[in-house]
């Protein structure tokens, strides 16, 4: 697009870029309505799997009905407590997680394949200090940022993305900003710095 911009509109240089993640449940449709059984105070509207333009109109509709009191023909196809673990929907959760435990794995056997010294302006990457695996950005200013490169969720390895500038979660999704503060959950504490 960027490209596309500068060829045919004679664009500059983007001042803000936009990316997205997106939860996709184990049956492939959202989850609208009462979190739980128990509690009929928290609504969630989650799940979407990039179609959160119609999916968001159809929870802005379902949980006004909720809150309201009013019935929605379509509560029960979007009720998060409804029952997920159909035989098709079994085997998608233990290949996902089977693939989870094959990224933890891989992801701490990984090596840096660069010093610290190879980095150049703005740009990150897995880098090997004194024989440890860390996480390095080199800011415009040449000023280094260093994490500990493992998500504070789960403890999988990060990956350094050089789109979004940032430390991503291939098990959960978790994103970390280059100085290590959490942009995207499920992690909730940010990356300890490396004193390496």
């Amino acid at each position: 697009m960027e490209e596309f911009g500068k060829k045919y509109f004679g664009g500059q240089s983007p001042l803000h870029m936009w990316s997205s993640q997106d939860l996709q449940t184990l049956d492939k449709v959202p989850y609208i309505g009462q979190m739980t059984k128990q509690n009929d105070t928290i609504l969630v509207a989650t799940g979407f799997n990039k179609w959160g333009m119609s999916a968001g109109a159809v929870a802005a509709k379902l949980l006004t009905d909720t809150i309201l009191g009013q019935k929605n023909r379509y509560a029960s196809l979007f009720d998060p407590t409804r029952k997920k673990l159909k035989l098709v929907d079994t085997k998608t959760f233990l290949w996902k997680n089977t693939s989870v435990g094959k990224d933890f794995v891989v992801g701490k056997l990984k090596r840096p394949d660069k010093k610290l010294s190879d980095l150049a302006l703005d740009e990150g990457g897995l880098v090997s200090i004194q024989g440890e695996k860390v996480g390095a950005y080199r800011d415009e200013q040449g000023h280094l940022h260093k994490v500990v490169p493992v998500c504070t969720h789960l403890g999988c390895s990060l990956d350094w993305n050089d789109a979004e500038r940032s430390w991503d979660y291939a098990c959960h999704g978790s994103r970390f900003s280059y100085k290590g503060e959490v942009l995207e959950g499920p992690a909730v504490k940010p990356l300890p710095s490396s004193d390496i």
